[in-house]
């Protein structure tokens, strides 16, 4: 069942009371949609959270452009998204999870938590454009997990094509259906320069992670092939685009490849 646009039975509870007395991972503080730097706020909000007493609430709510998006592509924004948990209680290797209109966007793993040490969470979920009513589901595996809501309304398009109408198929004895319209990226477009910012960064990658023991450096090594070959082509298909974005996408949200390309030190001769 689809999540209501305007309502939602829900509880707010009192962030600081929730928080001090939580007997394993628990969301607290605010969510928020930050710049690249991770310090600087666009914008926030602080969720409502599920509890056993429902009430009905409206959603707290805030605005962000697709132009504080640092990716955008075929109706979607990619945002550097932060939110908190804290436990009373050490935590090793929970889950949480983040959907948005019922979709999962994102998913944060091998979470460990300090006792009573608020920690925060960085990821880099992709949202539509218009409205998004956002879950966050912490510790989504253990018997107690913690929800909290908030709706992020995206304004403008998020990089969604134009659609181009099919050609009117002309009177023949047999119909025939029009022949499908393949749409392509090209230099000059703001998806081809996402693109291509994508290909450099995961040419230092291929680079700078070869021989360092990260688990998935096949994947980066496979990606990084089919971005060399659509540069070189100077042209590829919206399909074959969104599949590229989204498996960088999902590396960037990887916290093993963060913590990879983090640890990196430049070797002389090599960028």
């Amino acid at each position: 069942m689809k999540t209501a646009l305007t309502t939602i039975a829900l509880a707010l509870l009192a962030q600081a009371g929730f928080a001090a007395d939580a007997p394993t991972a628990q969301l607290t503080g605010v969510v928020r949609i930050v710049k690249s730097d991770g310090k600087t706020v666009i914008a926030q909000a602080a969720p409502l959270l599920v509890t056993a007493n429902m009430t009905t609430s409206k959603l707290p709510e805030f605005n962000v452009s697709e132009k504080d998006a640092f990716l955008t592509a075929l109706g979607r924004c990619a945002f550097n998204f932060q939110y908190d948990e804290v436990s009373a209680t050490a935590v090793a290797g929970s889950t949480n999870r983040l959907f948005s209109n019922d979709a999962l966007i994102a998913q944060n793993t091998q979470v460990a938590l300090t006792p009573k040490a608020v920690k925060t969470i960085w990821t880099q979920p992709y949202l539509v454009a218009g409205a998004n009513n956002v879950k966050i589901v912490v510790n989504a595996d253990s018997a107690t997990p913690s929800t909290g809501w908030v709706r992020i309304n995206v304004t403008g398009t998020c990089g969604k094509p134009a659609v181009t109408p099919a050609p009117t198929p002309a009177p023949a004895p047999v119909a025939k259906p029009p022949a499908p319209v393949v749409v392509y990226i090209q230099p000059g477009s703001g998806d081809w320069n996402n693109l291509n910012t994508a290909w450099g960064y995961s040419n230092y990658a291929v680079t700078q992670l070869k021989g360092k023991g990260y688990a998935k450096y096949d994947e980066v090594v496979r990606l990084n092939t089919a971005l060399t070959n659509a540069i070189s082509a100077k042209k590829v298909s919206t399909g074959d685009y969104a599949s590229m974005m989204a498996a960088w996408n999902a590396l960037q949200a990887d916290p093993a490849f963060r913590a990879a390309m983090t640890a990196i030190v430049p070797m002389p001769g090599k960028k």
